[in-house]
């Protein structure tokens, strides 16, 4: 009971700020130029700025586990090969973008490293930042190709790259990698500015996600979004953590992947899918319904982790 209540303290203001967002709308609080405004605050400014302190902060050195952490990056790889393969069906290319990203892409940042922090012992919640930095370098750049690719607009190899090394949420990452590795101090005036702008993305990417949902959008996508649920919810933590399990790991980082697999789908999967050209409309329902639905399949997470005796 306690573990559920953590993880509903975590993951619910989440969908609840998404509500906030969603009751806005429909009292005409936004404008379509304003919603593409905020989207792009949140996307250029917002994000970048919580990539970087989330990185910048955390002690790379003092918790730096090699083999896990590549172990780690390329169980998500697979994760994505998997993913793509079971999309198949999916013959609107904007709208397999969507479900792509949202069924690999976690909100382990924002969701994740409350739970940690309430879950983990003290050299639990740091392998889960340091982890962290890793897992958000690859995320964004496969969410950059992913998208690309999937996008609206066709783009050559070497515009990809290009797109790669300009992408705003790439900068802040390599940014918050440099200052991480090479122990460069942050002055505290900066570094609350920079908390201050990250909160953007928090705060406003979720009340614009929930200002972007439309019964309609609904009605006409319910497959898809139903289907990048499940794989969120459902299918990659029960990737994950039986195939970390099988490789023997065991204790704090069996549970970092747990809390990472089964967090809910990232906020950022909006903003980069509204800049990008893939479908905004099932990245917005595929994080408000991950955000419920990751309440239980955290805590099954945990629970069975804990049941088998693995942690």
């Amino acid at each position: 009971m306690e573990l559920m209540v953590y993880t509903a303290n975590a993951v619910l203001p989440v969908f609840v700020v998404i509500f906030v967002g969603l009751l806005l709308n429909r009292l005409n609080f936004f404008s379509e130029k304003t919603k593409n405004e905020i989207v792009k605050l949140v996307f250029y400014v917002g994000t970048p700025c919580l990539i970087f302190h989330n990185i910048s902060t955390s002690d790379i050195h003092q918790s730096f586990d090699g083999k896990f952490f590549l172990f780690t990056l390329a169980l998500i790889l697979v994760l994505i090969g998997v993913v793509i393969a079971m999309c198949f069906f999916i013959q609107d290319k904007k709208k397999k973008g969507a479900v792509i990203q949202l069924a690999y892409r976690s909100n382990f940042a924002i969701a994740g490293m409350p739970i940690a922090v309430n879950l983990l012992d003290g050299a639990g919640v740091t392998l889960t930042a340091v982890t962290l930095s890793f897992v958000i370098i690859l995320y964004n750049v496969s969410a950059v190709i992913i998208l690309s690719y999937y996008g609206v607009e066709k783009k050559s190899p070497g515009a990809v790259i290009l797109g790669i090394l300009k992408n705003p949420l790439i900068i802040g990452t390599a940014l918050g990698l440099l200052f991480a590795v090479f122990q460069i101090p942050v002055f505290p005036i900066a570094e609350k500015s920079i908390k201050t702008l990250g909160d953007i993305a928090s705060c406003m990417g979720l009340i614009i996600i929930g200002a972007s949902i439309t019964l309609r959008g609904f009605q006409e996508d319910k497959a898809y979004i139903l289907f990048a649920s499940f794989l969120r919810n459902l299918f990659a933590p029960a990737f994950v953590l039986i195939t970390a399990a099988l490789f023997g790991w065991r204790g704090n980082h069996l549970m970092v992947l747990a809390i990472m697999s089964a967090s809910p789908a990232a906020v950022n999967c909006f903003a980069m899918a509204k800049q990008m050209g893939v479908s905004a409309e099932i990245s917005a329902y595929g994080i408000s319904i991950s955000s419920v639905l990751s309440v239980f399949s955290i805590f099954i997470s945990v629970y069975l982790i804990k049941f088998f005796g693995l942690a």
